[in-house]
């Protein structure tokens, strides 16, 4: 299983521990462009599944077991704050499929609170 991590998972921020056991793939940007902000206490951000808004996302690819993705769900809380679902990534020139985090209620926003990168 192939998962894309924007945010709080990626290495040497505060969840990547739950990644140790995992294989780093690469670092990727999504196919697509999506919305993606800051949450209110700025401790993480939402990406938002609204494709051709915001930016192409920078993030990291993974191949983590099936254990790994039972644990990540409970760690985004899925699919009741994050929802998760299959999305097109790039690494390098190759693209691929890859499991990533949408968050469920989306906060409004605007363009000049968009991110690229967390």
């Amino acid at each position: 299983m192939i998962v894309f991590v924007y945010g709080s998972l990626k290495q040497n921020k505060k969840l990547h521990s739950y990644l140790k056991n995992s294989e780093f793939l690469g670092y990727a940007l999504t196919c697509e462009k999506y919305p993606m902000v800051l949450s209110k206490s700025g401790w993480y951000p939402y990406l938002i599944e609204k494709p051709g808004v915001g930016y192409q996302i920078k993030g990291e690819v993974y191949k983590i077991a099936p254990k790994t993705l039972k644990i990540l769900d409970k760690v985004e809380e899925a699919p009741h704050y994050y929802y998760r679902k299959k999305i097109c990534v790039k690494i390098g020139n190759k693209k691929t499929k890859a499991w990533v985090y949408f968050v469920k209620k989306p906060p409004k926003f605007t363009k000049k609170e968009l991110l690229k990168e967390f």
